[in-house]
């Protein structure tokens, strides 16, 4: 399995350009193994997603993931605080905490999914939201 250099998206065989971003294949991809599988599955399991963040040599593929799994972490740190502040209020902050670990628990399962997959689809709803930049 193959994908792109510039954008991590995967390749067919047989490919010129990448069908996503129009860059030339020119052999210049790169093979996801069983490593970038460990480290994408890596970058959605919370504070682990440090791992991956900071290796160096990652494929596109895995530094995708990376990057997903970091923003999904800051995201439920930024939650839990908000959270802390909704538990003074006593009915508000146990539905909201509810729902937070839920959406959470949900979207770390869609990112070890497209990794299993070895697809670098963004996560639904908060896939756009860029805390972390390339």
């Amino acid at each position: 399995m193959a994908f792109c250099s510039k954008c991590g998206a995967q390749l067919n065989e047989g490919d010129k350009v990448c069908s996503s971003c129009g860059n030339p294949v020119d052999g210049s991809f790169v093979a996801s193994g069983s490593n970038d599988t460990l480290m994408g599955v890596l970058s959605y399991l919370g504070i682990l997603a440090l791992i991956p963040y900071f290796s160096k040599g990652l494929s596109s593929f895995a530094r995708f993931h990376a990057l997903q799994g970091m923003n999904l972490f800051l995201l439920e740190i930024i939650a839990g605080v908000a959270i802390g502040i909704l538990s003074y209020v006593p009915v508000l902050g146990g539905i909201v905490s509810w729902v937070v670990s839920l959406g959470s628990l949900a979207f770390t399962i869609i990112g070890i999914v497209n990794v299993a997959n070895k697809e670098t689809k963004e996560l639904p709803i908060i896939g756009g939201v860029r805390i972390i930049k390339q």
